[in-house]
């Protein structure tokens, strides 16, 4: 698959420089991707609904990765469409928190008791992840309870871990994936 950004040495100056006709170009090329992060999803995100989210959601993803301090982040090796994913990945999370309508507490204060089954297999959940924080290291501890548990953006782990973007993106996937197959392996999730 193409790349401009990274394929393109002409188009990645100007990119970085802001020159229209550049910015005009990445958003041509790069739409189908962001058009499909904000439509079907990514991790337990299942996209927005609504066209009018979706349309909303893409602009920001776009007005964030041509700001120029993103702009100059891009070192031009990587695919550009993993350093925009991430871009977009950031941006919907901010999106998501920041609006009462995708919230996932419940509306209603009167909420049905836990029904007792479903108590226990939360406690049973909660020991298997337990374990397998424990078999992390200090370093993969940091990064679960920073962004999985607190919350924290790729950009803001990635500086308070003191290295590149890219590399926290590629720890939190890792971990993710392990994450899900340790969960699987003790009858959690598909198999």
């Amino acid at each position: 698959m193409d790349d401009l950004l990274r394929d393109d040495a002409a188009a990645r100056e100007a990119f970085r420089r802001g020159e229209r006709w550049a910015m005009e170009a990445v958003y041509r090329s790069y739409l189908p991707l962001v058009r499909a992060v904000v439509g079907q999803g990514f991790g337990g995100f299942r996209g927005f609904a609504s066209p009018a989210d979706r349309d909303d959601a893409a602009q920001a993803i776009f007005a964030a990765a041509f700001e120029e301090r993103a702009r100059l982040a891009y070192d031009g090796l990587s695919p550009y469409g993993g350093f925009l994913r991430g871009i977009a990945h950031n941006v919907v999370r901010q999106i998501l928190s920041k609006n009462q309508r995708f919230s996932r507490q419940p509306d209603a204060p009167h909420a049905e008791p836990p029904c007792v089954e479903a108590s226990f297999l939360a406690g049973e959940r909660a020991r298997v992840l337990a374990a397998f924080r424990a078999q992390c290291t200090d370093a993969e501890r940091e990064v679960l309870t920073r962004y999985f548990a607190e919350g924290w953006s790729e950009e803001r782990l990635a500086e308070h871990l003191g290295q590149t973007r890219y590399r926290t993106r590629k720890t939190i996937a890792q971990l993710h994936k392990r994450m899900e197959r340790h969960l699987r392996d003790h009858g959690f999730g598909r198999a």
